[in-house]
């Protein structure tokens, strides 16, 4: 049945009513920030563009849309936010560089590449009775006049050069030509005396680099005959 027409006015005088209200609730809300437009609404949405923001926050939302004209999005926004240090928290003492280890010339079973490097306070002698394996440049500058290493098999091509050492003990290193290079600076071949393993087949020029060098064998045995490039008796 349908409802009778005054029902129906009175039902749309009560909406108008109400709207009326909240249009006042509107413009009070919208002019306690500040607008003050004639009360037309394109002027109220005009006004509203121009407000400064009062907030003392203003900055940062500026901030915030210079980010969204960089490519950041939000989430990116929020994690560089809430990955921002403890101010309120003292700082905290930064761990500095690992102290170099101590070398134990005792223990030791390898000398790693530039242990000794430029130690022109290391003289005297140096014995490693465990150590197999010596680094690049491990002796390079360094002032030790004699370094006996009976174990030592696996070194470095440049491990010695540019060394002080005189007295080179390495019994069990193979010697073959070029593996390894003794030269020093300014081209000063030092060493006087070296002892190597009994394959060994030193460099077939080290009679007219090094003329007086002495190469030993293991054990002393015999000597490396640097002009005809042969082992023969002592």
């Amino acid at each position: 049945m349908a409802r009778p027409k005054q029902a129906i006015i009175n039902d749309l005088m009560g909406e108008l009513n109400s709207f009326g209200g909240h249009i006042t609730q509107i413009r009070d809300a919208i002019q306690s920030k500040g607008v003050t437009s004639e009360g037309k609404l394109f002027k109220f949405a005009e006004e509203i563009n121009s407000i400064e923001p009062a907030s003392t926050y203003g900055y940062i939302l500026d901030a915030v849309k210079g980010a969204y004209s960089k490519g950041y999005s939000d989430s990116e926004l929020v994690g560089i936010i809430n990955n921002l240090a403890n101010k309120n928290q003292p700082p905290q003492p930064q761990p500095g560089p690992n102290p170099a280890p101590t070398f134990d010339a005792a223990t030791a079973t390898e000398i790693p590449a530039r242990q000794f490097y430029g130690r022109s306070d290391l003289e005297g002698e140096l014995t490693c009775p465990n150590v197999t394996k010596v680094g690049a440049n491990a002796f390079t500058g360094c002032e030790y006049s004699i370094a006996n290493l009976p174990q030592a098999t696996d070194i470095n091509k440049d491990a010695f050069k540019g060394s002080y050492i005189t007295l080179l003990e390495i019994p069990k290193f193979v010697w073959k030509d070029s593996n390894l290079d003794l030269m020093g600076a300014y081209n000063l071949f030092r060493i006087n005396t070296i002892v190597v393993a009994d394959e060994s087949t030193p460099p077939s020029d080290l009679g007219f680099i090094k003329p007086g060098i002495m190469v030993y064998n293991h054990d002393r045995s015999k000597k490396w005959d640097v002009y005809n490039n042969e082992w023969k008796p002592v």
